[in-house]
């Protein structure tokens, strides 16, 4: 089976780090110990002794899913849980109300390389390039309708946003280009420019705009070449603006970087090393913005960076340090440098009409108060926590606590315990 790829942000659900373990036996069976939750509440899933469970995210309330459970990459319509086994084709799925039921193939024979849900629809593309939709609470697969079959199979990432849905196709069955059509296969393909998006990651929709970073020699892995070309478009459709088409971005240096809300961050001279990853000792981070103008951001490397607002950028470098930089007329005007070390990451969330910001360092996190002061989150490990839009809250594995799951409020002054026993993996965090 080719691996599997997926993109969980459709469910509101962004992991910091997802902890991928193989625990259990395939096929597993079920049980349940509480009622299905009810529509309003949000939920967090997760494995404890080889058992999945979901637990509401105030902790009043614990179902039982499936025992001997070793999936990955879950997915949650409320009534479905969708996910897959590394070493089994397709994508599984279990009822989440229905107390005997087992889980089953839902995809039958075909072999499934990448799948999404977006609102209530499911949507995979099989090895052969054709992408589908269904219903993602469709009793079975005889609801499915083909949305695309020419796409390029060697590229096989997809996002569905606004109603289109974006993928790597063949255009003339031989070049790759990246197209755009109705997402329930009507229509006439848009052909937005030559060559791939490599990841999902490249997909970026903010505002009323979509951003994609388009790799215009897709076919080659070997060497980095300045093929990076960002793309914008408006989200509701229409014609695509390169904005580095005659400078494109070196593909290290794009592969180091990552989006904030307005910029692309890419490493300029970044260097890989002799195990063929990043070596962020080299290098220096800088921005590009949707009209192709670049400035610089630090004299280092940077690892993580977050938009606290139109002029204020919170970043991470390689040094471990953390800064929260002011842009003026298009310039960075000023960083300050938070009183901090180790620091690995930076994430900000929006919870209704407040933002959290959140710096990880190798031992604990530290929330961003308004007057720039810090709040500690003892315990709070990137590498085994979660947190994401509208779901208020951080979600651990607390190491000082036998591994049990916590949340602690988005302020970092309260803690609740979630789970009675120690946690293997926390797999989604879902409004379902």
């Amino acid at each position: 089976m080719n691996a599997l790829k997926l993109l969980s942000r459709k469910l509101g659900c962004i992991l910091l780090v997802l902890l991928l373990v193989t625990i259990g036996t395939a096929g597993a069976s079920r049980t349940q110990t509480a009622s299905a939750a009810t529509a309003g509440k949000a939920y967090v899933y997760y494995v404890s002794n080889e058992v999945l469970y979901r637990v509401t995210t105030d902790g009043s309330e614990t179902q039982k899913i499936a025992e001997n459970f070793d999936g990955n990459g879950l997915m949650s319509t409320g009534k479905y849980l969708y996910f897959y086994y590394e070493s089994i084709m397709g994508i599984q799925r279990l009822s989440l109300t229905d107390p005997d039921a087992l889980i089953t193939n839902f995809s039958g024979d075909r072999n499934i390389v990448y799948f999404l849900i977006d609102g209530d629809f499911l949507y995979f593309m099989d090895d052969t390039g054709s992408i589908y939709r269904t219903s993602a609470n469709a009793e079975d697969d005889t609801q499915l309708t083909r949305v695309a079959d020419n796409a390029d199979a060697n590229f096989q990432c997809f996002d569905v946003l606004n109603g289109r849905i974006y993928y790597n196709a063949l255009k003339d069955t031989t070049t790759t280009w990246v197209a755009s059509k109705p997402s329930d296969g009507s229509g006439a393909i848009q052909w937005i420019a030559s060559g791939a998006i490599q990841d999902a990651s490249f997909i970026h929709p903010y505002g009323a705009s979509l951003n994609l970073m388009i790799d215009t020699i897709p076919g080659e892995t070997e060497y980095s070449l300045n093929s990076k070309v960002l793309y914008t478009l408006p989200l509701s459709g229409g014609a695509p603006k390169a904005a580095n088409a005659k400078s494109p971005l070196d593909s290290n240096e794009v592969y180091a970087g990552t989006w904030s809300n307005n910029y692309f961050l890419f490493n300029k001279g970044i260097k890989l090393d002799a195990k063929g990853e990043n070596n962020f000792s080299t290098g220096k981070g800088f921005l590009i913005d949707k009209n192709g103008k670049i400035l610089q951001l630090s004299q280092n490397s940077v690892l993580s960076i977050s938009e606290l607002s139109n002029t204020k950028l919170a970043y991470v470098d390689s040094k471990g340090k953390a800064y929260i930089s002011t842009l003026a007329n298009g310039k960075i005007a000023s960083s300050k440098a938070l009183a901090l070390t180790n620091v690995i990451n930076v994430q900000t969330v929006k919870n209704g009409t407040t933002l959290t910001t959140i710096f990880y360092t190798k031992t604990d996190a530290y929330v961003l108060n308004a007057d720039s002061t810090l709040t500690k989150m003892a315990g709070v490990e990137s590498d085994y926590s979660v947190i994401t839009n509208d779901i208020p809250g951080i979600y651990y594995i607390n190491a000082g606590d036998n591994d049990c799951l916590y949340r602690f409020s988005n302020d970092g002054k309260t803690k609740t315990k979630l789970s009675a026993g120690p946690v293997t993996f926390i797999g989604l965090l879902s409004t379902h």
